[in-house]
Formats: C-alpha cells, sequence, structure tokens
C-alpha cells in the first residue's frame, strides 16, 4: 500500500498545482479585463476624436448641447495661458467660404491693437443667436488677452446712442471687425486689418465659428515659421 502524499513528492507536487491553480485564473482574467479595459477607453477616445487641418477636437457634451472642444496654450505678458474653444459646429463641414485680397496673408492681431467690433445698423436683427455670436466673438479676442471694443458702422446710429463709430475705412490704422447681413454667408479678409463678417439666413455661430479657427490655424502657422527660421538661424 502506498504512503501519504507527506512521503509521496510526485502527490505533493502535483497537489500545489492544484492548489495554485485558481490564483492563475483570477490573474489571467485580471489581465484580460484591464486590456479590455484599455482597449474600451481608446477605442471610445478615437471615436470622439475628429482633425481639423491639423488642430485636434473632442466632442463632448456642455449640458445638454453637443459641442466640439479645442484647447491650445498661449504666451502673453511672460505667462502662460490655455484657452478652450467650444464650437457648435463640426469645423469640418462648416462651408463658410474665405475670401478676399489679404486672406493669404493671415488672421493676425496684437496685445497692443484695440480692436473694434462693429455691427451694421440692422445686423442679425431677428437671428435666434445673434447675441450668442457676438459674445461668443468678444469672448474668444479677450480671453486671448486681447483688447475689444463696441462699436457701430452706421455714423448715424453711433451719434444717437452715443457710440464708437468704427469701419475699415474711416480707421485704416486700426483693427475693425465689421459684422453685417448679406445674401452670402463669408468671412472677408479685404486689407490688413479690415475683417469683416457677412452673415446670411441668420448663419451667425457658423461664420464666427469660422472667423475662429480660422484665427488660430493662422497663429498656429505663423509659429510654425518662426520656429522654423529659429532652427535655421541657430
Amino acid at each position: 500500500m502506498k504512503k501519504e502524499s507527506l512521503d509521496n513528492p510526485k502527490e505533493e507536487t502535483s497537489e500545489k498545482k492544484i492548489t495554485n491553480k485558481p490564483l492563475y485564473l483570477i490573474l489571467l482574467a485580471m489581465i484580460i479585463l484591464v486590456v479590455v479595459f484599455f482597449l474600451a477607453y481608446f477605442l471610445f477616445s478615437s471615436i470622439n476624436k475628429i482633425n481639423y487641418n491639423g488642430l485636434t477636437f473632442t466632442k463632448e457634451m456642455f449640458g445638454e448641447i453637443p459641442v466640439f472642444h479645442h484647447y491650445y496654450n498661449f504666451m502673453s505678458q511672460g505667462k502662460l495661458f490655455q484657452y478652450n474653444l467650444y464650437l457648435r459646429n463640426d469645423p469640418r463641414q462648416n462651408k463658410v467660404a474665405l475670401t478676399g485680397d489679404a486672406i493669404g496673408t493671415g488672421i493676425e492681431f496684437f496685445e497692443k491693437d484695440t480692436i473694434y467690433i462693429s455691427l451694421e445698423k440692422d445686423a442679425l436683427v431677428g437671428c435666434e443667436y445673434g447675441s450668442v455670436g457676438i459674445a461668443n466673438l468678444a469672448s474668444f479676442l479677450v480671453d486671448n488677452k486681447l483688447n475689444i471694443k463696441g462699436a457701430s458702422a452706421d455714423k448715424e446710429l453711433a451719434m444717437e446712442n452715443n457710440l464708437t463709430y468704427a469701419t475699415c475705412k474711416d480707421n485704416p490704422r486700426e483693427v475693425v471687425i465689421t459684422i453685417r447681413n448679406s445674401n452670402e454667408t463669408r468671412v472677408i479678409h479685404e486689407e490688413k486689418d479690415c475683417y469683416i463678417i457677412e452673415v446670411a439666413n441668420c448663419e451667425v455661430l457658423p461664420a464666427i465659428e469660422k472667423f475662429q479657427v480660422q484665427s488660430i490655424l493662422d497663429a498656429r502657422d505663423r509659429r510654425n515659421k518662426l520656429s522654423q527660421l529659429w532652427v535655421f538661424i541657430s
């Protein structure tokens, strides 16, 4: 008759394998769960990210409103800031035209400038998102540490309401963004510091968002060119 497992090394080894087997299974299951979790996380993240001309946007919910979020860092007066841009429209689907003789020079602002946001008479009147669009443009400029001032492009209206009168023609040495109604929605960069946002059918947000995104793209291109220049010099 064979002795108990204490006297039989083979039986003892076999019992250890049986005893340790559940532990191996638990560890294996945990590893599989971790791998599945990270795969699901990266898959979900990639689904909610889009790319527009090198800018990464994330699809998010702002309360009950779906938005496209992009952020970037910038320097102002020796300090580093982060700006968060939220768009209501997918930038890839925004078909607002960019036109004008100076469009190739890019949209550019300087901290020392005063930027006039000037509305023509009856501009955006009756548009549901008129005030929202103007507020978005103003906060975009202010949050990027730029100086803005409200104005009217109608001289009589400006005088009657004690407003600043500003147009590209009458303020050639200052930055003027004119917003007006039109039969076509587009962003016109006619001269260096002259920007005209034309809005048709109350397409206020697409027009403003096109202007914002193009401003970011032009600023990025200038930084890249400057970096290349420093590399070349050094």
